[in-house]
């Protein structure tokens, strides 16, 4: 036996516990939710914990399952910051408890915009979007269900004779058809498709159960789409909102039978607006019918829509130089607006009590009225609000051990050690007697758990890096800390992350998205902090955009996300060459186009020229959606008096070209003298637009309370050169 197997064998359970730990790094470095979709709330999730008041919002969710046009209504969750409110909402969303439900979770707030339109809009990302609830996509799951319905009723009822063209015969058996024989396989099949798409689908839920069930009846895809569209238009009325149905319908129909998402997402954010109506809607009545028509399929399907708003004093408060009254007020006021006209929607408020006492009892009082309406609940009695409470000490403790359990379980003697090494059980009594919330309470252990694992390795002496880099046996978060010479003492809180070699697998200690810098400190504000958040943050973002009709579908979303990039630029100080930002309207609604009819508006100052008031849009329609997007944006140079003197749209980078109608009408704009370019975007580009928002929230979220936002020139300049110069001025003419 060699002398270092032999030195290991000697060492006790406790010490090698504690290496152990210092080689994982500190499991209580993550100690808030940065948004309703951070993976790392399912690696740390207690069940126990919050598992009342996850039943009663449940319960609420299920009223309008069993009874989908109950009236809308809010249901608050109040608690101090830091009191677990996102994580309860990850847990709703993503979590196995409760059927499956189509949760929209914003992550700005348009308070210049219509509400009903701001929320359509949300409501149409998250249909189309790549994000995940409970491990499905909610387009897959939503389609499936819906698509199975429609299929199965074209089939029953589908006259006996016409089951034979089902399933064409090959050779003599299509003679043998002709003299009445053969039928029988051709029922027996049909009537097991019945029965299969009968029954509810497999949990937990798979995408693709249609085809495959369609496939093992022997039905070619072809004629499945056929049967369904034709029995789109059986059904369907043909006014205005039967015909809003029935092409949704249709687009449900060629995602999930055809893997084409195309015509669902041109027609929710372009062809909606331009059927043939007997009289022309206005704006407003065009959001409220398509929102109508959405909602209506997903009742009929018995899926509840819950619009659950969280980290609300951040939402509305995102810019520190708003009017914060006002802003609540539009806020509520929007909310109490929905419910008016939508039934069906329940709506959940995630915000801090100081917020929620602070603005609500100044509204309006029906307004009030409206937000403090009771539900009365089965088995729970009436609910008006719900309250988080930090929580008791056995709780605290399984939530110590949660952290800890993905560590020590690693030990093959970790049955003999304490589940709450190398803590005691006084000291997490304190700090759960002490602590008002469940945050304060994990940065106290964070900071616990780096005095007692790390203090013991101050004396020892280090390695030279460049050894610890080069050594060929170095698994996968196995340096330590000692490993880093000449580290300050008041830096003791850092997490070594290494990333993993090519072919080998992801260490479970690591997280979601590992942060692939090799230190990372802890603070919110340091640079590589920022910078990893930042990559997080779009790497997230570009998964929701990946799949077809993602990005049409976060169009306005995606305004969105420029308008606070330009704040964000002005009030941070960002400069372009010898351009600088002079004013900014984050969104501005122009026209009668719900989707196209929006840009955002920089004032481009050089030196001491007046300044050049540039109106920058996103231009994503595609095939006849295209020279409709087109001229709304080139409208807006025609609009006086003028608020535009120059337009830049941003286009994907793989249709750049103009033609036919879009040519014509980007020629004419130049002849009358108006300035405009096109600047192409990649995928990246359009992610790190839609990141900024959460990333603002989160890094809000992460500071202290009252301490404002670190200066991200830097970062913004480093991480969006490229679109930077896109929307800036630097065009002489």
């Amino acid at each position: 036996m060699s002398a270092a197997t032999t030195a290991a064998a000697v060492r006790s359970l406790p010490e090698r516990a504690l290496e152990l730990l210092r080689r994982t790094g500190n499991p209580f470095r993550n100690y808030f939710a940065r948004n309703p979709d951070d993976e790392v709330c399912a690696l740390y999730h207690v069940p126990e914990l919050f598992v009342r008041e996850r039943e009663q919002l449940l319960g609420v969710v299920d009223l309008y399952r069993y009874t989908p046009t109950t009236h809308s209504e809010v249901v608050p969750v109040l608690g101090s910051k830091g009191s677990g409110k996102t994580h309860l909402l990850h847990s709703i969303k993503h979590g196995t408890d409760g059927a499956w439900q189509l949760l929209v979770t914003p992550g700005t707030y348009q308070r210049d915009s219509d509400f009903l339109e701001y929320l359509l809009f949300q409501l149409i990302d998250t249909l189309l979007g790549g994000g995940k609830q409970k491990n499905a996509r909610p387009l897959d799951y939503i389609g499936e269900q819906l698509v199975r319905n429609l299929l199965r009723d074209a089939l029953v009822q589908l006259p006996t004779a016409d089951r034979l063209d089902l399933f064409p015969a090959p050779g003599l058996g299509r003679w043998a058809r002709r003299l009445g024989l053969g039928g029988s396989q051709a029922q027996e099949r049909t009537q097991w498709l019945i029965d299969t798409l009968s029954r509810p689908c497999t949990v937990p839920f798979q995408p693709g159960g249609l085809l495959r069930a369609c496939g093992e009846a022997g039905i070619d895809t072809a004629k499945v789409v056929e049967l369904v569209c034709a029995r789109i238009a059986r059904g369907e009325k043909h006014d205005a909102a039967g015909l809003m149905r029935r092409h949704i319908l249709e687009g449900f129909a060629r995602a999930v039978l055809l893997h084409d998402e195309s015509e669902l997402a041109g027609f929710l954010t372009y062809g909606f607006a331009e059927l043939d109506f007997h009289v022309r809607p206005t704006r407003q009545d065009l959001v409220l019918a398509l929102f109508k028509s959405i909602m209506q399929v997903l009742q009929e399907l018995s899926i509840p829509v819950v619009v659950a708003f969280d980290q609300l004093e951040d939402l509305l408060l995102a810019r520190r130089s708003d009017d914060g009254h006002r802003t609540a007020e539009s806020f509520f006021a929007g909310i109490v607006q929905s419910m008016h006209h939508l039934d069906g929607i329940c709506f959940l408020i995630f915000a801090e009590r100081g917020l929620w006492n602070r603005f609500v009892p100044s509204l309006d009082g029906y307004i009030q009225d409206r937000l403090n309406n009771p539900i009365h609940l089965p088995n729970h009695g009436t609910l008006k609000t719900l309250r988080l409470e930090a929580p008791p000490l056995d709780l605290v403790r399984a939530i110590v051990e949660a952290r800890l359990r993905p560590a020590l379980e690693k030990l093959p003697d970790a049955a003999e050690l304490s589940p709450i090494f190398p803590f005691t059980e006084e000291q997490i009594a304190l700090v759960a007697r002490t602590e008002p919330t469940l945050r304060d309470m994990l940065q106290q252990f964070r900071h616990q758990f780096d005095r007692v694992a790390y203090s013991a390795e101050d004396d020892k002496p280090t390695r030279r890096r460049d050894e610890v880099e080069t050594a060929e046996s170095t698994p996968l978060v196995e340096n330590r800390l000692k490993d880093i010479p000449d580290l300050p003492t008041e830096v003791k809180s850092v997490v070594v992350v290494e990333s993993p070699v090519s072919g080998s697998a992801p260490s479970d200690s690591a997280g979601v998205d590992a942060v692939s810098e090799s230190v990372v400190p802890t603070s919110p504000g340091d640079p590589i902090a920022l910078s990893s958040s930042w990559d997080q943050e779009v790497r997230a973002a570009r998964r929701r955009l990946e799949p077809e009709g993602a990005l049409t579908g976060a169009t306005r979303e995606l305004q969105s996300g420029l308008g606070s990039f330009l704040q964000l630029c002005h009030e941070h100080g960002v400069k372009v060459g010898p351009w600088r930002l002079h004013h900014v309207v984050g969104e501005w609604s122009f026209g009668d186009h719900p989707t196209y009819g929006a840009l955002s508006i920089a004032h481009w100052v050089c030196k001491d020229g007046q300044p050049w008031k540039v109106g920058i849009g996103l231009f994503l329609g595609r095939g006849p959606a295209k020279p409709r997007d087109l001229g709304t944006k080139l409208a807006a140079l025609e609009i006086e008096p003028s608020v535009v003197d120059h337009l830049i749209l941003l286009r994907p980078e793989d249709d750049l070209s103009l033609s036919g109608k879009s040519k014509s009408l980007w020629q004419e704009a130049e002849r009358r003298g108006r300035h405009a370019r096109v600047e192409p975007v990649s995928l990246d580009t359009f992610a790190a637009l839609s990141a900024l928002p959460r990333f603002v929230l989160s890094l809000t979220e992460a500071l202290p309370e009252g301490q404002p936002l670190p200066n991200l020139a830097d970062l913004l300049q480093e991480k969006c050169e490229k679109l930077l110069e896109q929307v800036c001025m630097p065009v002489q003419f």
